[in-house]
């Protein structure tokens, strides 16, 4: 996890806390390593970590040291169904969401919605639709079918590509436009107040020579490399998104 490209997305995480976050009962769901959760134990807080892998669990468990103020447990979007109402002031989703198919997804904002005491945080990260736009590829192809072939009308973008069937992997992550992310979310009675975008990329990734799954030796340059007049580039420049959400 000590790489530059963990260390942009967490970066984008710290921006995205508020000072408060932390400091009561929290859930760090898909707790991974541990990093967040030892964040909140420090913070004073009171943690529960879940995580599909029981080997991120007990990675996370010894990291905690057995301290009171946390648990760490195996578990996934089910398990929460058994935790009881409003008993959490912050929930993180942390490189979660993308993983979770077939609906799951709509399951763990229904439940973190429920856990949530009034006035709780939400705080996710997601893969970014919109860089789909910038890649030029495949996931641009597909981006634009899916969102605008309207009136019957099939958007047959891979005629106008020279390489449509690059790259030849199907994207493992499940997606979320930031642009309509808020829309989405007020439907669970959750309300966005902030994003935060991560790992940039300068040009699209078929042009960059590089593996795109080799994550530990990836250079990723600070997100605010950008003037502010071009800020709003980094929608569609950022692979991944953070989103801040407060429960009614």
């Amino acid at each position: 996890m000590n790489s530059s490209y963990h260390r942009n997305r967490l970066a984008m995480v710290q921006r995205l806390l508020e000072t408060e976050d932390l400091s009561g009962r929290v859930l760090d769901f898909g707790c991974g390593d541990g990093t967040l959760s030892e964040r909140a134990v420090a913070a004073g807080g009171n943690v529960l970590a879940v995580d599909a892998d029981p080997s991120m669990v007990a990675f996370t468990a010894a990291r905690l040291g057995g301290t009171q103020a946390a648990a760490a447990v195996v578990g996934e979007v089910e398990s929460l169904e058994r935790l009881p109402d409003a008993s959490f002031d912050a929930i993180l989703a942390i490189n979660v969401l993308a993983y979770l198919h077939g609906g799951a997804d709509g399951l763990f904002y229904r439940e973190a919605a429920r856990l949530l005491k009034p006035g709780g945080a939400l705080l996710v990260t997601h893969s970014n639709s919109l860089f789909d736009l910038f890649t030029l590829n495949a996931f641009t192809m597909r981006f634009f079918r899916e969102n605008f072939s309207v009136l019957g009308q099939d958007c047959r973008i891979e005629t106008l590509l020279t390489h449509p069937d690059a790259p030849d992997r199907m994207p493992h992550s499940v997606r979320e436009n930031p642009l309509a992310y808020g829309a989405k979310m007020s439907a669970y009675g959750l309300q966005e107040v902030r994003q935060e975008f991560a790992i940039p990329h300068a040009l699209p990734p078929l042009l960059l020579n590089e593996d795109p799954d080799d994550l530990a030796n990836r250079d990723v340059p600070d997100v605010e490399f950008l003037p502010q007049t071009e800020v709003w580039k980094k929608m569609f420049l950022c692979s991944i998104f953070g989103s801040r959400l407060i429960r009614a």
